[in-house]
């Protein structure tokens, strides 16, 4: 009897071995542990803002007014006085972008090969404006448009001076424009130079 239950006991005990090697080597592996989904953000490219070009053929925003794209006039002023302005030189911006006119304009008035008269600034103050579209600057001018007590005159009061006018800061190729002297109410008028034509301080209009 003692030799049947210790047989029993060492079948069971080998049962137990047996399942205790095998049992790790059969088992199923349990699938991976699903973590936090990680969702990747979309990469935001950079926004890209088309400017789109002035109607104004070769006109930059914020560059020098040229000659292209000023209207000038030059008006003489009905007033006597002595200290009152001659006449009126107006710059209008005719594009549809703005400038600088950043300085003085330069008036040059001759007869000819002959004689001729220049301006030049009262003031040494720099000017620096920005001209939009449509907008306009004044120069008063000053210089005496009839000849002196003794008949003195740059330009022969019986001469039709030619008057070019250019902005400053000019390209290599802008030469300017030719402009006519007009009486307030638009009439052409003859122009008299008879001494040096100083501008005096802008007006932005």
């Amino acid at each position: 009897m003692a030799r049947r239950t210790a047989a029993v006991c060492a079948i069971s005990l080998g049962v137990v071995v047996a399942a205790a090697a095998c049992g790790p080597e059969h088992r199923v592996a349990a699938p991976p542990t699903t973590g936090p989904s990680r969702t990747t953000a979309p990469t935001v490219e950079p926004s890209q803002t088309t400017v789109s070009p002035s109607t104004s053929a070769g006109v930059r925003p914020g560059a020098a007014c040229g000659t292209k794209q000023l209207r000038w006039r030059l008006t003489r002023l009905a007033d006597k006085s002595s200290k009152a302005p001659t006449a009126l030189l107006s710059a209008t911006n005719t594009s549809t972008a703005s400038c600088a006119f950043n300085g003085y304009p330069e008036l040059h008035a001759y007869a000819g090969k002959g004689p001729a008269v220049w301006s030049e600034p009262k003031s040494k103050a720099p000017v620096r404006l920005m001209l939009g579209p449509g907008n306009a600057v004044d120069f008063p001018l000053f210089y005496p448009a009839s000849p002196a007590p003794d008949g003195s005159c740059s330009i022969p009061v019986d001469d039709d001076p030619r008057i070019e006018v250019v902005p400053p800061h000019p390209a290599p190729t802008d030469y300017g424009a030719t402009v006519q002297i007009t009486d307030p109410h638009g009439r052409n008028v003859t122009p008299v130079f008879c001494d040096t034509v100083h501008l005096g301080a802008p007006r932005l209009r």
